[in-house]
This record gives structure tokens, sequence and C-alpha cells, in this order.
């Protein structure tokens, strides 16, 4: 434990700075220094403004008519998908961590609270996102149990009231990583053929799940290599229990080269890569699923750059389908939320994006990221392809208050129009061009 007194000793660093950050995300996130008290409060809010430019949806034929002169859901903002536009407290999260020190200090704990509005809480105003207990008894290797976050993609990983630079996360790590939680429903008349209806249960994964993970980085004069291997449930966070008799491994490798410094606030270039795999339980039918994904950072003085690639199979999630609330007023069935089951349907994408802190207090960031969803040949007629600049600054205020400015251009394609015909075809290219484009404001407020 020795060795992790520096970089853990800065993280109550993490909790109050507004730099950007390069490092370990699993051991930041699983253990505490070894001066860590018994308990620390600590907690953050990050109240936030959307606005989407976009216009209603018309020319749409057949039963989709309905929805003339209506916003499409990706026009409209989350969770509660009501207006173009909202103010609304998007996260607000208390947690206490420390040391088990009257039983054991190589016992620390990790507990978190949500009550933000968004995918986490779309059911409950209160969540429990995080609980957990790490055991460092065995050499070379810890040991985390609980609900925590996954050793996934580091989009998903990072802390996002310190280190992540945007407001929302692009298309494929939501898409891949930030899992729906299925259940069966009656189709409606125009469900896409190779989809099924289903409903969304509960929270949305916040890139988490119940399980246990064995972690650990080591170190050698600049080089730092680092491992975690996880068994999970693969069910909804909201349940203890699993809800199938198989369970989910994810594994993740990571190096890095270390130019300066230690802790969150080192200046490195790393790269991992990671992989996970496990089953779905849909109508009583178990469906393989499974995501992988490398990527790399690089962060010296004032530059930052960054990228990653993913992709998966199995478990596609589709969005609901005609993507519009229900007219509770209209006699047309209510859309549906589809999802591709079988290990066939596959999706991927990527982002690269890039930072530069040109001045004391402010920070300019520029992402582009792609998505292509079902890109198998029995989905051609589905496959839909998304991709959005994002044109991002920062203002630092102080040590524990900043602000987040983003502007993102979003363009989605249909991918294979030649698969379509007639109103199919008509509607989804008016679908697909009707787009808007976001522009979001956020502070976030550490305390």
């Amino acid at each position: 434990m020795k060795k992790y007194a520096l970089p853990l000793a800065l993280l109550s660093g993490l909790a109050i700075s507004n730099t950007s950050h390069a490092t370990d995300w699993m051991s930041v996130q699983g253990l505490e220094p070894a001066n860590a008290p018994a308990y620390k409060i600590w907690g953050f809010i990050q109240p936030t403004y959307t606005y989407i430019d976009s216009k209603p949806v018309t020319g749409l034929q057949g039963a989709a008519a309905t929805y003339n002169n209506h916003q499409q859901i990706p026009n409209l903002v989350g969770p509660d998908l009501d207006s173009t536009q909202n103010i609304q407290l998007f996260r607000a999260r208390l947690g206490v961590r420390g040391k088990l020190k009257a039983i054991d200090d190589r016992i620390n704990y990790f507990v978190l609270l949500e009550a933000g509005r968004n995918g986490v809480t779309r059911d409950q105003s209160v969540v429990l996102s995080d609980a957990s207990m790490t055991f460092s008894y065995i050499p070379g290797m810890h040991l985390r149990a609980g609900l925590f976050k996954l050793p996934t993609g580091e989009e998903a990983l990072s802390a996002v009231h310190v280190a992540y630079n945007y407001i929302n996360f692009t298309n494929v790590t939501d898409g891949l990583l930030n899992e729906r939680d299925m259940t069966p429903k009656a189709a409606i008349p125009g469900t896409p053929a190779g989809l099924a209806a289903a409903s969304v249960m509960g929270s949305l994964s916040g890139f988490r799940d119940i399980g246990v993970e064995a972690f650990n980085t080591f170190r050698k004069n600049r080089w730092e290599f680092g491992y975690a291997a996880m068994i999970s449930n693969g069910n909804n966070i909201n349940f203890i229990t699993d809800n199938n008799h198989a369970k989910d491994f994810t594994g993740r490798l990571q190096v890095s080269y270390i130019f300066n410094g230690a802790g969150p606030n080192r200046e490195d270039v790393n790269a991992w890569i990671w992989h996970q795999e496990g089953k779905r339980t849909f109508g009583g039918t178990d469906y393989n699923r499974m995501r992988e994904g490398t990527g790399f950072k690089y962060l010296k003085d004032n530059l930052r750059f960054s990228g990653e690639y993913m992709r998966g199979a199995g478990m596609i999630y589709n969005g609901p389908n005609p993507p519009f609330v229900d007219i509770p007023t209209d006699s047309t069935p209510a859309p549906v939320d589809t999802v591709a089951l079988q290990d066939y349907n596959k999706a991927d994408g990527w982002y690269l994006e890039g930072g530069y802190h040109f001045l004391p207090k402010w920070r300019a960031n520029l992402k582009y990221d792609v998505y292509h969803r079902l890109t198998n040949s029995q989905q051609a007629a589905n496959q839909r392809n998304f991709n959005t600049w994002t044109i991002g600054g920062e203002y630092l205020l102080n040590k524990s208050t900043h602000f987040t400015m983003t502007y993102e251009i979003r363009k989605a394609e249909v991918a294979n129009p030649s698969a379509l015909t007639g109103a199919n075809l008509n509607n989804a290219m008016i679908i697909a061009n009707n787009l808007g484009n976001r522009i979001s404001l956020q502070m976030t407020h550490i305390f």
C-alpha cells in the first residue's frame, strides 16, 4: 500500500482541482491513501441548461403521420422528454468514503447517492449509484466488491465532476456501455424486422454493475502497468440479485509512460484495452452480449489529446420506434423501445478529442465522435450512422467551481437507403435529417 501513498494522497486534490486528468481510475476510485480518515463526506452538483435547435417533424407518411408537427425524441431534453430546452439539476451526488480503521485499515469503502435528474434516476428521485468495499490483503492484488463502475472505456470510467471536459457522452459510449435493462413488450404495427419490441426498466446502468473486481498497478521507473478483472451480475443496478445463472466478465489492461508529477494531476501518455462479455435474459431466453475497446490519452503541459474505439455484438439498443413520445389523446399505438438481440447484430464507433489550456482560467475543447449502429447485413434497413462535432470551453472559476459550455453539431444518416422503400424510406430520411444541434451550459460545484 505504501507505493500508493503519494498518488492517493492527492485524492483530495481530485475533488478540488480544475486541471485535466490522466490517471489510473480503478485505484483512485477504489483505494484510499494511507492517512485517510474513517470517513470523509463529499459531493458535487451540476445544474445544466440545454437547448436543442430543432423544428417539429413534418412530411411523415403512413401510420407515422400521426407524429407530424411533433418533436422527435433525440430533439427533446432527457430524461423527461417534454421540451427542446430545459434547466435541471443534472447531477447531485453526495457520498462518504474512508477506511474502516476500527476494524482493519486494509479495508476501505465508497458510498455515493445520486439525486440529480438523469438516466440513473429516471424512475426514482434518489438512487444508490455506488456502494463498495476494497480489501487489500493479497500482495499484488486489491479486491473490490459491491456496486461500482466497470473497468471499460476511459470516457465511462472518468470522474465526471473533475475529469470530463464535456457535458454529454459520445453516442458510442452511451449506446454501447450505458446499458438499458430491457423486457419484452408486444410489438406494434411497423416495428422493423430484426428488432424486438421492449420496455426499458429502472435505471440506466451509469456504466456500473454489482460484482467483485481484482485490480492493481505496478510502477517501474517512468512506466506504470495496470490490470482489472471483474465478475458481475449483468443485471439492473437497482437489484442486488442476478436474473440468470450467467455472470459477466470484464477485463482491462493499461500502460502509462509518466512525464511528470503524480496522482490524478500527473502528465503522461497512456493506452488501454478492455473486453466484456456475458448474457442477458430477454423473454426467458439468454442472449450473448459482448463489448470491447481500446484507446489512448496524452496529457503534457497545456495540451490534451485522446481517443477511443469500441464495438459491440448482441443486445444492441435501437431506441423507440417510431422515435416519438406517446400521444395519449391519439388512438395510434404508443411507440415501443427496440433492441437487436442476437450476437450477429453489431455496432461500433470511435471518438477523437483534444483540449488546450490557453489562459490560466480558460480551456478550449474539440471532439469528433462516430457511432455506427447495426452494421451487420441482416440489419441493412435499420443501420443508422451518427457523427457529432463538439466545440467546447471551460471557465475555471476557482478550485471548487467551474463552468462548461458545449455546442454539438449533430448528424444522423440512413446508411442503406436502398434497403428501404415507400413510406419507410421517406420517414427514415425525414427523421434523420431533422436531428438538431445542441447547446449546453453546465456549472460544477464540488464540496
